[in-house]
């Protein structure tokens, strides 16, 4: 089954905006560290199609800044499903969770571990799995002119950081688009345990945060990114240092070097001061 591609639903935002901007208030959004508290804007309430929604600014470590559009929180998150029905949806989606702000840091610095997203003729085409809110590619997107490709199993995940991308001035296209462009971003739904289609452009780099939670998925996770990656691709995956289930981390590890990585290790994350200490896997398809 083909990944969905997500071409136009992102613009349903605006349309909210529109109806909500004389109700704008202040709010608190208590899933994020680094938010401007005194300059969160309602965008909806919710609806049968769309949660609760604000925009907001946050700052990166070098105290830049992007507006994103993210759920208020994720306890309104889960609210929301429940009262729509879907009591097995997954809320976690709609915060930016440390390992996420960490990559980001690395990826804005142009820091990650043996590869560069700058140079060469054309931008770098990254794909941000597990986006979430889509907080690292957003970085890549802006920070670094690399081409983004949203993917996450939650469309409504993937609204919000095409949404996003809309506010910080990227060019927003369909997967089968962005191969041609120059820059910008665009979005796709996948689901690392169904059979996989092809992406209409091959990525140089596949980054993700909090993404590894048990062997199994782990192992799914691998043969995804082997599958997202050009011949000669990168992986970068930042967790948390202590695993939530022994042997996930060496088991990604272990499956991508049986797909032919020829590079494969976890790494210390550069902040060893962290009272939450992240780890990075970082994988390669070629010799560095």
């Amino acid at each position: 089954m083909a990944p969905l591609t997500l071409a136009a639903p992102w613009r349903v935002w605006v349309r909210y905006t529109s109806h909500a901007s004389e109700n704008r208030r202040r709010v608190r959004v208590r899933a994020l560290e680094n938010v401007e508290d005194d300059d969160v804007l309602w965008l909806t309430s919710g609806t049968e199609q769309l949660p609760p929604l604000v925009e907001a600014t946050m700052r990166w470590q070098s105290e830049a800044s992007m507006r994103v559009v993210k759920p208020p929180g994720v306890d309104e998150l889960w609210d929301w499903y429940e009262q729509v029905g879907s009591d097995d949806a997954d809320p976690s989606w709609g915060r930016v969770w440390k390992t996420a702000s960490d990559l980001s840091n690395l990826v804005q610095a142009d820091a990650l571990p043996s590869f560069s997203l700058r140079g060469g003729k054309n931008s770098k085409v990254v794909v941000e799995v597990g986006c979430g809110l889509g907080y690292v590619g957003l970085c890549a997107a802006v920070t670094q002119g690399a081409r983004v490709i949203f993917c996450d199993r939650e469309p409504l995940a993937i609204h919000c950081a095409l949404s996003s991308a809309q506010l910080n001035g990227l060019e927003v296209h369909s997967v089968n688009d962005i191969s041609t462009s120059s820059q910008g971003v665009a979005g796709a739904v996948l689901d690392w345990g169904a059979p996989l289609g092809a992406l209409a452009q091959s990525a140089d780099v596949v980054l993700g945060a909090d993404c590894l939670y048990d062997p199994t998925t782990a192992a799914m996770l691998a043969k995804t990114c082997k599958h997202l990656l050009d011949e000669d691709g990168v992986v970068v995956i930042c967790e948390p240092e202590k695993e939530r289930a022994l042997g996930t981390y060496s088991k990604f590890i272990e499956c991508a070097q049986s797909l032919g990585a020829t590079s494969a290790e976890i790494l210390p994350y550069p902040d060893l001061d962290s009272d939450e200490p992240s780890v990075l896997l970082r994988v390669s398809w070629k010799h560095l």
